[in-house]
């Protein structure tokens, strides 16, 4: 009885440390588009230890943290419209408990027949990271996982 006693705590200890003690890389992306106002809205949310650790500065440090931030994502975000680059437009970003939202914004876009979301982020420092894109865009909606190996998504409309 002793035995199954011992053998169910290391089971346990076992399935908690598996649970539990993992990192879970991943990032998720929304793509929305406000068709009234020409607007193409776009935030990133992802565990703030993971982006501070690739952007080499912490969330403490506002002002150092949000210019490293702003390199970071123009060298791993870039948008192509009907074909057309947008490159990237920061507009901020937010810290709520462990997460950080990164927002986008880019104004005057009369029209959208093609979109693509290149979001490399994270991707250089954990080679399991997953990048969630959701498009919503007129009316229409899709998600595409990206990975390290796989870092563009594109819609059609």
């Amino acid at each position: 009885m002793n035995y199954f006693k011992h053998l169910f705590s290391l089971l346990f200890i076992f399935v908690a440390f598996n649970l539990f003690g993992q990192d879970f890389h991943t990032a998720n992306i929304k793509v929305d588009y406000e068709q009234e106002t020409g607007t193409l809205n776009i935030s990133a949310r992802t565990f703030t230890p993971h982006l501070e650790k690739a952007v080499g500065s912490d969330v403490g440090n506002k002002s150092g943290f949000e210019n490293k931030l702003k390199a970071y994502v123009n060298d791993n975000v870039d948008v192509k419209i009907n074909g057309k680059s947008l490159g990237t437009s920061y507009y901020g970003y937010q810290v709520n408990d462990k997460s950080t939202r990164i927002f986008f914004k880019y104004e005057n876009i009369s029209d959208i027949n093609s979109i693509e979301v290149k979001a490399s982020l994270l991707t250089d420092i954990f080679t399991d990271q997953q990048n969630i894109v959701t498009f919503d865009i007129k009316n229409k909606k899709n998600t595409i996982v990206l990975t390290n190996k796989n870092t563009v998504a594109k819609m059609s409309l």
